[in-house]
């Protein structure tokens, strides 16, 4: 004999197309009713805040953020303060107790080096700061350059002179001026002994207290 058919009533107001008084859905294909809708939602968002709230402040987690919104001091990397440092020499550079991004500002060369990597005791971790556009040298010279002396000469008595200009070269010019006649040349014999001073000879001419004005030019 055949099972009876099971008969139910379910409550549908066809006016407002809404099914009503749903059973708790077991089966994919199940109809849910609102309750359970919300409560799976709840569910899910509750569980989404509980795994922010366990990954925050943890590596490959979540930011932290302060009662400012700001991030919090202690998830920020540290900042790498640059210390400058006064040497006079290489030796004392490549001892200093320096991190990358330290300056050692070298008093023997007039330079200045930033430390490229975290090993101070290589000279060629130490990078020379050289501001762009500014001249880097002078006719290959670099620090203090000089490019010219002047000076008075004459003393009523001497007939030469002896002048030590100091540049480092016999590559200079030699102007003697009048200085009473608009400093106008003056004809003289002069010679290169050094490298670092000229001889100026008049011969039987003896110049009075400054009469001549000496100037000496790369």
């Amino acid at each position: 004999m055949a099972d009876p058919i099971k008969k139910f009533a379910v409550p549908i107001d066809m006016m407002g197309l809404a099914i009503r008084h749903l059973a708790t859905p077991t089966a994919g294909d199940d109809a849910a009713n609102k309750d359970f809708v919300e409560t799976l939602a709840m569910q899910a968002r509750t569980g989404a805040v509980a795994d922010v709230a366990a990954q925050r402040g943890l590596p490959g987690g979540y930011a932290t953020l302060d009662i400012d919104g700001k991030l919090d001091v202690g998830q920020i990397p540290a900042l790498a303060i640059t210390d400058t440092q006064v040497v006079g020499s290489e030796a004392a550079m490549l001892g200093l107790i320096a991190q990358r991004g330290d300056v050692a500002v070298r008093t023997d060369l007039n330079k200045s080096f930033i430390l490229a990597t975290d090993d101070p005791s290589q000279v060629g971790n130490w990078i020379e700061l050289r501001a762009s556009g500014y001249v880097i040298s002078v006719d290959g010279m670099t620090g203090n350059v000089v490019l010219s002396w002047q000076s008075d000469i004459g003393n009523g008595v001497a007939s030469n002179f002896l002048l030590e200009h100091g540049m480092d070269t016999r590559d200079v010019q030699v102007a003697v001026l009048d200085a009473a006649d608009d400093f106008a040349d003056v004809e003289c014999r002069v010679t290169r002994p050094s490298g670092d001073a000229v001889l100026i000879d008049f011969g039987i001419l003896v110049p009075g207290v400054n009469a001549f004005r000496v100037v000496i030019q790369r």
